[in-house]
């Protein structure tokens, strides 16, 4: 009965052993999907105070209609980060900010599983002093107990990603024909722990 006891036992341990690798690719892989969000120029068209609104435009705004949503989660355990503020800025399809008003600004609010969308329009590209940005959307990301991100998502398939030097792959999303003419994108931010 010994015998046949520390035999089964050798026979767990192994299989435990064999099973290593897989379960730590998994945990790897995990760990990697709830690594923080890259964090992304700021830039100079910031501005306090953004209204709270879903939608950054009329319906009558020129350029391509645009619906972005994701989730915001804590590194390391992916949980969603319900109520995080995602306080948004963007250039208009022609590549223009708007200093004056809160035109294509906004702020919106995760829900419960950590979700969150807004519709807006492409931003245009635009030249910074000679610079030559890729189209892309700012945003700075805060939640209670994490520190606040601030980022940008690009689009694929924009030429200027090869040539923006402040373009990070990580934060390249492709989009998709979503109802009508509106394209439809996924960003997911992900906030470290505040230390």
């Amino acid at each position: 009965m010994r015998n046949r006891l520390s035999t089964s036992r050798r026979e767990f341990v192994a299989a435990g052993l064999a099973l290593l690798p897989f379960l730590k690719a998994e945990a790897c892989e995990a760990a990697e999907k709830c690594s923080p969000t890259v964090r992304g120029a700021g830039g100079p068209f910031y501005r306090e105070g953004a209204p709270w609104r879903a939608r950054l435009c009329g319906a009558d705004e020129p350029g391509q209609p645009l619906l972005i949503a994701g989730r915001v989660t804590a590194a390391g355990t992916c949980d969603p980060l319900k109520g995080a503020v995602i306080d948004i800025w963007q250039a208009d399809a022609a590549g223009h900010y708007d200093n004056e008003r809160f035109h294509l600004r906004g702020r919106v609010r995760a829900d419960d599983e950590g979700r969150y969308s807004f519709e807006t329009v492409l931003p245009g590209n635009y030249s910074d002093g000679g610079f030559e940005r890729a189209k892309h959307i700012h945003y700075i990301v805060s939640a209670p107990g994490h520190t606040p991100l601030t980022t940008e998502c690009y689009f694929e398939g924009d030429a200027r990603n090869q040539t923006d030097q402040l373009v990070r792959s990580s934060l390249v999303i492709p989009l998709s024909q979503g109802q009508g003419k509106q394209l439809k994108g996924t960003f997911d931010f992900v906030l470290a722990k505040a230390r």
